[in-house]
């Protein structure tokens, strides 16, 4: 069951995937020769969020968003969320209708299409099996969130193979510190249900909850020894109370 369903959902998104390449890049492409920035990012935003909630529809699954009020007016946000599923981006772009620049694993830019979406979002890639890659990675992130951008970061590193939260590393944490970025922590539940742990054809419902955003530009050395435990506190907390 879970294989048919995989499969028609797949006969659906794939050939979007390649439409998106068209209605995504080709005009994308033309606004660049008039150099117009400003509408490329938008035109790739909503092409994105239409992508993302396509795919989204296709597998069957509903994605609850609360907590929008939580997001802060400023620009250099570092959004921190727990891993779920290969399909924690697509929610976040999609249903949250958020955009940001994400630290991602390396592979995924030999990916054809989905490395042009990496492009897109500006995505920082990290080889986890270098360390000295990753530093070069958290720099050039402090580097984009000073500048006012937006930052989605997965703490944990890797996916959560079981569904509940896994150890967030305190590494992550350097790129809102450092930048003296506004921390927004994400709670992510139940979008493994609607593909790794895909069993039927029930109609899957997911959550993703904003949380409070926490400030770091005024902590204390103390304070920024423990925000780890605070991030994560708040997430648990969070991802206990949802369905």
């Amino acid at each position: 069951m879970k294989y048919i369903r995989l499969i028609f959902a797949i006969l659906f998104i794939v050939p979007m995937l390649v439409l998106s390449v068209f209605f995504g890049f080709v005009p994308a492409g033309v606004f660049w020769i008039f150099r117009a920035k400003k509408a490329i990012a938008h035109h790739l935003e909503l092409s994105g969020r239409f992508i993302s909630n396509y795919i989204l529809f296709f597998l069957g699954i509903t994605v609850h968003v609360d907590g929008r009020e939580n997001l802060p007016k400023e620009k250099n946000i570092c959004y921190m969320a727990n891993h779920q599923s290969m399909l924690d981006i697509v929610a976040f772009v999609g249903p949250a209708k958020l955009w940001a620049i994400i630290l991602a694993k390396a592979e995924a830019r030999r990916i054809p299409i989905i490395n042009l979406w990496c492009f897109a979002l500006g995505c920082i890639f990290i080889e986890r099996t270098s360390p000295h890659d990753a530093v070069k990675a958290i720099l050039k992130g402090v580097q984009e969130l000073k500048q006012g951008h937006a930052m989605l970061v997965f703490p944990e590193g890797t996916r959560s193979k079981t569904g509940s939260i896994g150890e967030l590393k305190n590494g992550s944490l350097k790129l809102a510190t450092r930048s003296k970025a506004i921390i927004v922590p994400i709670t992510i539940k139940g979008l493994r249900a609607g593909l790794e742990d895909m069993h039927n054809f029930k109609r899957t419902h997911a959550y993703l909850s904003i949380g409070k955003p926490i400030p770091t530009a005024n902590l204390s050395t103390d304070e920024i020894a423990s925000l780890h435990e605070v991030v994560y506190g708040e997430i648990t907390k969070r991802f206990n109370e949802l369905p």
